[in-house]
C-alpha cells in the first residue's frame, strides 16, 4: 500500500546557490524531500537513481541549459511524464515559452516569482504525483490479481474436467454396482431358499437319527442282556460239569458283553449331547457338583479320596449336561489313580468374558503327546483290565463345553497328576429358559494350551 504521508522527492536545479536557498525556503514548509543540484549533469545522475514528483529547472545554466536537460529527461521512459516547471530571470518571450511547453513543461515562471504561487503549484503537483502513484500501484495490484484469477480459472477448469470425468466414472460404477446388487439379491434368494430346504432336511435327518440311536441302543442292548443272562444261567447250572477253561471262556464272554453294553451306553450319552434339543438357563454350579458328589459317594469312600470343592459360580447352560461334565471329570480323577489316595480339587476363577473351571488330581498323569487324542471318540490310553470304560467320557466333555461356547484342554505331568481346564459363559441377567437346537456336525479339532 502507498503511504500517503511519506515525503516525496522534489528536484531543484539551479547553478546559483542563492537561488537554491531561496527555493528551499519557499518549499520547505511542504515537508518534502528537496534534492538540490547545480548542474544538468548532476541532476541527471539523481534522475537515474530516484523518482521525483516535480522538477524545478532553471533555464539559463552554464554547460547544459534547462531546455537541453528537459529534452534528455523526456527521452527516458522513467521520467518522461515527470512535471517540469521552468524558472528564468530573463524576460519571458513567446518563443521561449513555446519551446518550454514543447519540451513538456507544465509551467514557465519568471524570477522573481511569488512564493505562494510556486508553493501552491508544487503542492498540487505533489498531490497529483501521489494520486498517480496510487493508481499505478492499484494497476499493478490489479494485474497481479488478474494473473492470480487467470491461474485460478485454469485450476478451476482443470478441476471441472476432473470432476466431469469422475462423475462419468461414478455413473458407470453405479450401473455396475446396480447390476451386481441385482445379481447378488438373486443369488441370496437362491441361497436362502437352498438353506431353508437344507435346514428342513437336516431337521428331519436329525429327528430320524435321534430315533435311530435310541432304537438301536435298545435293540442292541436287548440281545446283549439275553446273551448275558443265558451265559450266567449256563454257568450256574453246569458249573460242576464244565472244566476250568470252559468256565474261563464263559467269564470272558460275559465281560465282553458288559463292555459292549458300556460302549452302547456311552454312545447313547454322546448322542444326547449332540442330538437332543437343550434348555439353557442360569445354573448354580455349586448345586450341580454337590449332587454329583452324592452320586460318586461310593467311589470316593472306596478310594479314600480327599476332595476339595472351592466356591463355584453361576453360569448360563444346560443343567443335565453340566452335571455329566463334572461327573466325567471328577469320576476320571477318582478312577485314574496310582497307589496314593486320590486328591481332587474343583475350582473356578473369573476371566474376561467367561469363567475358567478346573478339576485337578494327583493321579497317574498323561503324557503331553496324548493331550489332544484323549478328547476323541473311543480313544483309550489303557486296557480295560487296568481301567474300565468305553473311551467316550472326555469326548462327551468336549462336546458339552463346545455346545456352551467354551473350550476344554488338559495340562499334566506323567506320574504326578493332571488338571483339566474348561471355560463357560457368564450367567445372563434375568435369563429365562431358552431352547437350543443342536444338529449333527463334524468333529472339531480340540484346542490345547492354557488360556
Amino acid at each position: 500500500m502507498i503511504d500517503k504521508e511519506a515525503p516525496v522527492n522534489i528536484l531543484l536545479v539551479d547553478d546559483l546557490p542563492a537561488n537554491l536557498l531561496a527555493l528551499e525556503a519557499v518549499l520547505e514548509s511542504l515537508g518534502q524531500n528537496l534534492v538540490k543540484t547545480r548542474s544538468g549533469e548532476e541532476a541527471l545522475r539523481h534522475l537515474i537513481r530516484m523518482d521525483f514528483a516535480v522538477i524545478l529547472l532553471d533555464v539559463m545554466m552554464p554547460g547544459m541549459n534547462g531546455f537541453e536537460m528537459a529534452a534528455l529527461i523526456r527521452q527516458r521512459d522513467r521520467s518522461r511524464h515527470t512535471p517540469i516547471i521552468f524558472l528564468t530571470a530573463v524576460g519571458k518571450t513567446e518563443t521561449e515559452m513555446f519551446r518550454g511547453y514543447a519540451l513538456g513543461a507544465i509551467d514557465y515562471l519568471v524570477k522573481p516569482f511569488v512564493p505562494e504561487i510556486l508553493r501552491s503549484k508544487v503542492s498540487v503537483l505533489i498531490d497529483l504525483y501521489r494520486k498517480t502513484e496510487e493508481v499505478r500501484h492499484l494497476n499493478d495490484e490489479l494485474k497481479s490479481r488478474a494473473q492470480e484469477l487467470e491461474t485460478l480459472n485454469l485450476m478451476l477448469k482443470s478441476e471441472n474436467e476432473i470432476r466431469k470425468r469422475t462423475e462419468e466414472e461414478l455413473r458407470g460404477s453405479r450401473e455396475v454396482l446396480k447390476n451386481l446388487n441385482v445379481n447378488l439379491e438373486a443369488r441370496i434368494g437362491e441361497r436362502t431358499a437352498a438353506l431353508e430346504t437344507r435346514g428342513l432336511q437336516l431337521t428331519r435327518t436329525n429327528e430320524e437319527l435321534e430315533q435311530f440311536v435310541y432304537a438301536s441302543s435298545h435293540d442292541l442292548q436287548e440281545p446283549l442282556r439275553t446273551m448275558t443272562s443265558f451265559l450266567q444261567l449256563l454257568e450256574r447250572r453246569n458249573h460242576d460239569k464244565l472244566d476250568e477253561e470252559s468256565l474261563r471262556f464263559i467269564e470272558f464272554a460275559i465281560k465282553c458283553s458288559g463292555n459292549m453294553r458300556a460302549l452302547i451306553n456311552g454312545l447313547l450319552e454322546y448322542s444326547r449331547v449332540t442330538l437332543k434339543e437343550k434348555t439353557f438357563r442360569n445354573v448354580d454350579c455349586n448345586l450341580v457338583v454337590s449332587r454329583i458328589l452324592e452320586q460318586l459317594n461310593a467311589a470316593i469312600t472306596e478310594s479314600g479320596a480327599k476332595l476339595e470343592c472351592l466356591p463355584l459360580p453361576e453360569v448360563y447352560g444346560e443343567e443335565i449336561l453340566l452335571g455329566q461334565l463334572f461327573q466325567n471329570l471328577i469320576g476320571n480323577a477318582l478312577k485314574f489313580r496310582g497307589e496314593r489316595s486320590p486328591e481332587v480339587e474343583v475350582g473356578a476363577e473369573k476371566r474376561e468374558g467367561e469363567w475358567l473351571f478346573w478339576v485337578e488330581d494327583n493321579g497317574i498323569g498323561i503324557e503331553p503327546r496324548f493331550f489332544e487324542q484323549i478328547f476323541r471318540l473311543f480313544q483309550r490310553l489303557h486296557g480295560r483290565e487296568e481301567y474300565p470304560g468305553a473311551g467316550l467320557g472326555l469326548a462327551v466333555c468336549r462336546k458339552t463345553v463346545e455346545l456352551h461356547g467354551g473350550k476344554i484342554w488338559c495340562e499334566s505331568e506323567f506320574g504326578k497328576g493332571s488338571c483339566f481346564y474348561f471355560t463357560l459363559p457368564f450367567p445372563k441377567p434375568d435369563a429365562k429358559a431358552a431352547k437350543v437346537k443342536v444338529f449333527p456336525e463334524r468333529e472339531k479339532a480340540g484346542k490345547t494350551g492354557k488360556g
